[in-house]
């Protein structure tokens, strides 16, 4: 499949997990996300920095956030800090949810901290069930990315995210309004400004306000994944115990190759 085909495919297999798994918390579904995606395009590859037991809290990981998501194209490369969230109501105190843990908004300042430290761009992923009249930023209203409403995976920058937690839009906020500025996943590589810089400096100017990573060497974990993302049964990619000490922040590491696409 092509880069856009393949990933539309895998929000609209996420929105049907999402619906059938209603109970399904964020760690759940970022895990069923990063297997499913591997499944489907072999230009992803990941690992766990930190293991998962379903039946215990994400507390106990010990990690903060849940993906170190790595693009890695050409002419490009940039690493988003995310962190997820699952707001699937048009309606759910979505302004104290963005202020956990009980209204310090320490997680968001954390994410913030973090990003800024390791210079990376810091988002949030929202797991939801958008409908006909969900508008996002992108969402494919003029044909030129997959509709929006079929998926189910919004990415928001932190810094937008942390207005709205600090009430500039008001005490109560929507679902929507929350999606207004955030885009569709798949419009990541169907938005015909994909595959460079310029769509991340077109839709997320703060959160990508970095100097570019042109011609940087990417950490060595990055690329034993690429490098083994290329094989048809690609060997697990083990992390050294220095590099798991600096990536505990994370549960997932994930890189996606756009070298060919970019």
């Amino acid at each position: 499949m092509d880069i856009c085909t393949a990933n539309y495919a895998l929000s609209v297999e996420v929105r049907k997990f999402i619906e059938h798994v209603g109970d399904a918390k964020e760690e759940s579904i970022t895990d069923y996300l990063v297997w499913k995606w591997r499944e489907l395009d072999k230009r992803f590859n990941y690992l766990r920095v930190t293991p998962f037991n379903h039946d215990e809290e994400s507390s106990t990981t010990g990690a903060d956030f849940d993906l170190e998501l790595w693009l890695v194209g050409n002419s490009f490369q940039i690493s988003l800090a995310v962190q997820a969230k699952k707001f699937i109501k048009r309606s759910d105190s979505y302004v104290a949810r963005l202020r956990y843990p009980k209204g310090s908004k320490a997680q968001m300042d954390k994410l913030l901290s973090y990003a800024k430290s390791r210079g990376s761009s810091p988002f949030y992923f929202i797991y939801t069930l958008p409908e006909a009249t969900t508008i996002s930023m992108c969402g494919g209203r003029y044909g030129l990315v997959s509709k929006a409403e079929d998926g189910a995976v919004f990415m928001a920058d932190a810094h937008v995210m942390e207005d709205y937690a600090n009430g500039k839009h008001g005490k109560r906020i929507s679902r929507d309004q929350l999606l207004s500025v955030a885009n569709p996943f798949h419009c990541m590589f169907c938005c015909p400004l994909a595959g460079s810089e310029a769509y991340f400096n077109n839709y997320f100017p703060v959160a990508s306000g970095l100097p570019p990573r042109r011609k940087v060497e990417v950490p060595s974990y990055v690329r034993r994944l690429l490098d083994s993302a290329k094989g048809s049964n690609p060997k697990d990619v083990a992390l050294e115990p220095t590099e798991r000490d600096g990536l505990q922040a994370f549960r997932i590491v994930g890189v996606y190759d756009m070298r060919n696409d970019s």
